[in-house]
């Protein structure tokens, strides 16, 4: 089980670092003064968005395995809104890559709702780790 334990740490610090970094390009673009993102940038969300994505999957995937074993009414209504609130993120980073994906394919830039969506995720984030932290100590 250390193991697993192990690559769910893995997907936290995946995603941890792509909201990190995801935050930090936009500061730096916002103290450019907006516009068109440069080239640079637009290399790096991609590359930030699929860590980020990778990082929830893997999440999901060992967690699931974590409580495998384990009746979830045993874990309580906590355990039940850190997966709602997991499982929005999961929604939102698809969707974010999709609209990402598609808008590259395109050649136009993507919709501008995409970077409020992100922050909302990242509080979703900080969220989910507090609801974990209550329910597994």
């Amino acid at each position: 089980m250390e193991i697993v334990k192990f690559f769910h740490f893995l997907g936290l610090m995946l995603g941890a670092g792509a909201g990190f970094g995801t935050l930090g390009v936009a500061i730096a673009q916002k103290k450019l003064g907006g516009g068109p993102p440069p080239d640079a940038i637009k290399k790096i969300k991609p590359v930030l968005g699929m860590f980020g994505l990778s990082g929830i999957v893997l999440l999901w995937l060992t967690g699931v395995i974590m409580v495998g074993g384990i009746d979830p009414a045993q874990l309580g209504a906590l355990f039940t809104t850190k997966l709602v609130v997991a499982g929005a993120m999961l929604l939102i980073s698809l969707w974010l890559m999709y609209q990402g994906m598609k808008a590259a394919k395109s050649g136009t830039p993507p919709p501008s709702y995409m970077d409020k969506l992100g922050r909302t995720s990242a509080v979703l984030s900080i969220v989910a780790v507090a609801l974990a932290v209550a329910v597994f100590g």
